[in-house]
């Protein structure tokens, strides 16, 4: 099998799948390494230097974005099937992390706490699940700027939120389970009617795909005419998942050394 970093998914002849690969196996496991190995390096961290680093990351995920966007849609156009309004608009609830990044670096007050908050819950573990089940791999090989895009985008997910809670940048409270749910109802409320108009499933409201128990809610409730209930009970699945991550995160501070603990005062 040949092929070039920025080939197409559909001129890669006899690809089937590198999820789960040898190559990918061992980025899993350098990410999560690297994750645990940087808590105390991101504990000296100042806020100066985070700001900044947050303005970089924002420009360049907003960049990289773009350019997979053009890049990818070239391809769709030029082989006859047309822009993927089904599967490539930045609708997904990963998505996020190039509307909020800006709001984190920039931002103030309560839109800076909403981004903040979902950077540290739902954003960090949806980067932790994307690095392991890295959907892009199922497309293109690992070599390549689709798989490159994928891993580095959940990568960078992971990583913000070590960086944002080791550092003391932002601190595991309970408050930020309700925070963080705010920015994913704002765009929830564009990917939804999206979802429907199209038969897309952005945010996984639609009909799950791919998410192991709501993709047979979702159809259960489809044929009894009861689709809104799934894509309600898809979106309230968020606050779970935000307080699990915060209970463990406050969990492991209490079992950090006392050096590498969060001040709580910390500006």
């Amino acid at each position: 099998m040949h092929y070039r970093f920025f080939d197409y998914k559909h001129n890669i002849s006899g690809f089937q799948s590198d999820l789960f690969s040898v190559p990918h196996l061992v980025f899993i496991v350098l990410v999560f390494l690297f994750s645990l190995a940087a808590v105390p390096l991101f504990r000296q961290a100042d806020r100066q230097r985070i700001t900044a680093w947050l303005k970089i990351q924002a420009v360049f995920t907003a960049v990289l974005e773009v350019v997979k966007i053009v890049w990818e849609s070239y391809y769709d156009i030029t082989t006859g099937q047309g822009f993927n309004t089904g599967g490539l608009l930045p609708l997904y609830t990963c998505s996020l992390l190039i509307y909020l990044l800006p709001l984190a670096a920039w931002g103030k007050g309560r839109a800076k706490d909403c981004a903040l908050a979902f950077l540290t819950t739902v954003g960090m573990l949806s980067g932790a699940i994307g690095v392991i089940y890295c959907n892009g791999l199922n497309y293109y090989p690992f070599w390549t700027f689709g798989a490159f895009y994928s891993l580095y985008f959940h990568s960078s997910m992971l990583l913000t939120g070590v960086l944002l809670l080791a550092s003391g940048y932002a601190q595991p409270e309970w408050k930020n389970v309700g925070l963080s749910f705010v920015p994913i109802v704002l765009l929830a409320l564009i990917a939804a009617p999206v979802d429907y108009l199209l038969g897309a499933d952005y945010m996984q409201l639609y009909s799950g795909s791919g998410v192991p128990l709501y993709e047979d809610l979702a159809a259960f409730l489809a044929e009894r005419g009861l689709r809104p209930v799934y894509t309600l009970i898809m979106l309230l699945t968020n606050l779970p998942l935000a307080a699990l991550v915060v209970a463990i995160c406050r969990a492991a501070g209490r079992l950090l050394p006392a050096r590498f603990r969060q001040d709580p005062s910390a500006e």
